[in-house]
C-alpha cells in the first residue's frame, strides 16, 4: 500500500457516545479534507484513512484515553470572582475563555457553579472520559487537496 502521510483524505464521518448512541459531531453530507500526517483528527481514525480503500466504510470505536483524554478532576478550578469580568453573573452550565498569565492562548471552562463568590471552572474537553464510536467512509485521496467534484 502507498504512504498516504502529507496526502489529502477526503471523507464523511458521524461521531456518537458508546455509552448511549447520541450524535455529537456530524459532517452532514458536507466532507472534510484533512493532510494525513499531521494529526488533524483523532489518531486511530488517521490510522485508519491511511490504509482504508476510496468509498470504503468503517466504523471505529474510540476509546476515551485516544480520543479527549481520561476526565481529569485536577482540571476543576474554583477562582474568585472577581477574576474574571462579570464572573458573578456568568450562568451555570455557560463556556467562557479563561487567559491566565502563564498562557498567550485563552482556554475554553464550563461554568460548573458560582456560589459565595467563588466560580468552579471545569477545564476538561467536554468529550473527556467518553469512550467514542466514530463512522467514517473515505471519498477521496489527493496530492495537493484538490477533489474532483463527483468524489
Amino acid at each position: 500500500m502507498e504512504d498516504r502521510k502529507g496526502k489529502y483524505a477526503s471523507f464523511l464521518f458521524k461521531g456518537s457516545l458508546a455509552e448511549d448512541g447520541s450524535v455529537f459531531d456530524d459532517c452532514q453530507g458536507e466532507p472534510l479534507t484533512v493532510r494525513l500526517g499531521r494529526h488533524h483528527v483523532m489518531r486511530p481514525m488517521e490510522d485508519a484513512l491511511m490504509e482504508m480503500e476510496i468509498g470504503e466504510e468503517r466504523t471505529l470505536e474510540i476509546p476515551a484515553a485516544l480520543a479527549y483524554g481520561e476526565y481529569n478532576e485536577d482540571a476543576v478550578q474554583r477562582v474568585p470572582t472577581y477574576k474574571i469580568p462579570n464572573g458573578d453573573k456568568i450562568p451555570v452550565g455557560e463556556m467562557v475563555s479563561w487567559k491566565s498569565p502563564k498562557r498567550e492562548m485563552p482556554v475554553p471552562a464550563k461554568v460548573v457553579s458560582v456560589i459565595n463568590q467563588i466560580i468552579t471552572l471545569d477545564f476538561n474537553h467536554p468529550l473527556a472520559g467518553k469512550d467514542l464510536v466514530y463512522w467514517i467512509k473515505l471519498l477521496d485521496i489527493s496530492d495537493n487537496g484538490e477533489f474532483s467534484s463527483d468524489s
